[in-house]
């Protein structure tokens, strides 16, 4: 009984951020391609952000809506599948704290009485640090694409960290940077 109450949460929360999720950050896409917005390069970031919101929403919320509300794990029925979902759902769901911390550091640097700071907020520096901050997550999980695969436990299938020395590395990795 506590396990279908708990599958019904499940479906019932990951829907309502689907459809929410999607809803704010369409309406976000709508706002920050303004012309008048355009022309700051914290909107860039604001644009990327919701962007990549979007990626998370379809790669990895809706992935585990089908696994644990409906039990259809795609990540179970190929090696391939699971690395990859793995790892493009860690970089999609790494990158966008990052471009909310560049949006950040673009408003503190475009307020700075510093010539030298302001001339950091501008549009082309936005595009490459966000290409950067991209590059720079696709690096730092990529040993995911290689260490996680299709596991046989007690629950049955899952895809999950390689274990052993693996395991003990992705555990302290993921302390650390998420």
């Amino acid at each position: 009984m506590l396990a279908q109450i708990a599958v019904e949460a499940t479906r019932v929360v990951l829907i309502l951020f689907i459809i929410l999720g999607t809803f704010g950050n369409v309406l976000n896409l709508f706002i920050f391609t303004r012309p008048t917005l355009l022309k700051s390069p914290c909107t860039l970031y604001l644009l990327a952000a919701s962007i990549d919101n979007i990626l998370v929403i379809y790669t990895t919320l809706l992935t585990r809506l089908l696994a644990n509300g409906f039990s259809i794990d795609i990540t179970i029925t190929s090696n391939a599948v699971c690395k990859l979902r793995s790892y493009v759902g860690y970089v999609f769901f790494a990158v966008s704290p990052y471009f909310f911390v560049l949006a950040c550091f673009d408003r503190y640097c475009s307020s700075s009485p510093s010539a030298a700071y302001r001339s950091w907020s501008n549009k082309k520096v936005a595009k490459r640090l966000i290409i950067g901050a991209i590059t720079l997550a696709c690096i730092l999980y990529f040993h995911m694409a290689i260490f996680f695969e299709i596991q046989s436990g007690e629950g049955g299938l899952s895809c999950n960290c390689r274990p052993g020395i693996y395991e003990i590395f992705w555990r302290i990795f993921y302390l650390i940077v998420m």
